[in-house]
């Protein structure tokens, strides 16, 4: 459920008046601004107040078209401007007609006149909420603390950073503001200022509430105040905005429960993983060629190829099997064995073998390049991948970098990557690992290893699996160096266990991994 969309039809149907009814018997909204343009005009007679040249109200002529009246007693004609029709009793206004507005001080830190005194400036100020994690001081003066206070009640917005953003402040405690913030006060008692919170957030997710500049935008009075809002009737005000709490709560329970729920979808995985490497996922079939037949073989072959020069023996090369004693052994290039039983992680089922990483790879194991990689643009390079761009289960291509063909083909010499390799994240995202699905030519950076499993005992798919499960991962946690950054080394990497089944029974245990995640996928799109 898109619960981000379900909140702007919320305030879509508040700003249009169909979240709640009408009720003739209330003062109308154009009663309200009669009686500002009233207080308004006796206070600049009374000389309490100055006359604005940009001074201006909405009224609907006796043909029902809407014109604007300016102070020099012209009119416009601005039907094309008003966005749809109202219900009885709402009119259109401009936000400066129903606030009043002032900006807070600026910044000068040679300014030392007057008292010093906390303010708030945008990084404090958030979507109805405010961060005092770090309040600053500077001075006022005793003129600039009457403009640049924010009181109790009091709608504030940020014309600079995250423009539009605004909350209401709701504290006893009085507090100065920045010239980055504004302040926003009704005219007049019959405006509801938590409406216009609203409003300001549907007209933010709308685009209709924006800034002007290149890079840091900014907001300028005369933008936000000639914003064209509706006014419903103060009783109904209060209406609108008793619903949109009372639906805005039921959301965010939904939310709660959605946030529940993908965590619930992650446990999920992660204890399907946990069946399928215990071989629990699926039944065990006797027929199927045992991993340790598998393992012999693969051995047989690898022992051949250094016979012939083919390959060179790793001194650090072992195996391990079971005795005759029913205990774990490992054994050793150069004949010696070592009692491991207390190493393996649990029992397996009849038929499959715990083996190292390694044994179950046709290269040895290996990181990219230590270069510093000399960049190019897409269209003249080669896609250069790092650990940035593995993500649990897939290679991310959308924000991949690009190097010069002279450096891939001297890369590609040493490494050429290849369908059906595992990358396996070493730092950044350590221990992530991803498959390659395509005969996409790509180089790798030193934060990825590449791993090649012999196709021929083990099923790609299973071993990404294996790696992404919370087994393996622990075995690569218990060997994290590196302070701020943790670092995976090859070498253990090299130590990693597996539990392996028969070849038959890899492409069974996949086939059913990936029908309950795409089922459970499908839970966490609907989820929105």
């Amino acid at each position: 459920m898109n619960t981000k969309g379900l909140r702007q039809k919320i305030l879509d149907l508040a700003i249009h008046g169909k979240l709640v009814p009408q009720n003739p018997n209330d003062e109308s909204a154009e009663v309200l601004l009669e009686k500002i343009r009233a207080e308004k005009a006796e206070k600049i007679k009374n000389r309490e107040l100055k006359a604005d040249k940009k001074d201006s109200f909405i009224f609907v002529g006796s043909d029902k078209r809407h014109y604007e009246q300016f102070t020099d007693g012209s009119v416009k004609d601005i039907e094309d401007e008003i966005p749809f029709e109202l219900p009885a009793g709402w009119a259109w206004c401009r936000l400066g007609e129903i606030y009043w507005h002032t900006t807070g001080k600026a910044l000068k830190k040679s300014n030392e006149k007057g008292t010093l005194k906390k303010y708030i400036t945008t990084s404090n100020l958030y979507w109805d909420s405010f961060d005092f994690t770090e309040v600053r001081s500077m001075y006022f003066t005793d003129d600039e603390l009457e403009k640049c206070t924010i009181k109790k009640g009091d709608l504030v917005l940020c014309n600079g950073g995250d423009v539009g953003r605004a909350a209401i402040w709701n504290f006893d405690e009085d507090i100065c503001y920045q010239n980055h913030v504004s302040r926003l006060r009704p005219r007049i008692a019959g405006i509801y200022n938590k409406l216009y919170l609203y409003l300001l957030m549907f007209y933010k997710e709308r685009g209709m509430l924006n800034g002007k500049g290149v890079g840091i935008t900014s907001l300028s009075a005369n933008d936000l105040l000639s914003g064209l809002f509706p006014l419903p009737p103060l009783a109904e005000q209060k209406r609108i905005v008793g619903k949109i709490e009372q639906i805005f709560a039921q959301i965010e329970e939904l939310e709660q429960n959605k946030g529940e729920l993908q965590i619930a979808i992650k446990q999920a995985k992660a204890k399907i993983l946990d069946l399928a490497i215990h071989g629990k996922l699926v039944p065990q079939e006797e027929s199927d060629e045992s991993a340790e037949v598998l393992l012999e073989r693969i051995r047989a072959e690898k022992a051949e190829k250094i016979k012939r020069g083919e390959m060179k023996a790793d001194k650090k090369d072992s195996f391990i099997f079971v005795g005759s004693d029913k205990r774990h052994y490992e054994q050793f290039t150069d004949g010696s064995t070592k009692d491991i039983e207390d190493e393996i992680p649990f029992e397996l089922p009849a038929g499959w073998a715990w083996v190292k990483l390694p044994d179950l790879c046709s290269i040895p194991i290996t990181d990219g390049t230590h270069k510093t990689p000399t960049y190019s643009d897409k269209e003249n390079g080669v896609p250069f991948l790092s650990s940035k761009d593995v993500t649990s289960g897939k290679i991310d291509w959308s924000k991949i970098k690009y190097i010069t063909k002279d450096l891939h083909e001297e890369l590609y010499k040493r490494l050429a990557p290849r369908k059906n390799d595992i990358l396996l994240a070493k730092n950044g995202t350590t221990g992530i690992a991803a498959l390659v699905k395509d005969d996409t030519v790509f180089d790798i950076y030193v934060t990825l290893a590449l791993i090649r499993p012999i196709t021929e005992m083990i099923f790609s798919q299973y071993l990404l699996f294996v790696i992404n499960s919370h087994f393996c991962k622990n075995q690569f946690n218990d060997h994290l160096t590196g302070i701020g950054v943790p670092n995976l080394h090859l070498v253990d990497i090299n130590k990693t266990v597996i539990p392996l089944p028969p070849l038959a029974e890899q492409k069974r245990i996949v086939g059913k991994i990936e029908e309950l995640f795409e089922q459970l996928d499908s839970i966490a799109m609907n989820l929105g």
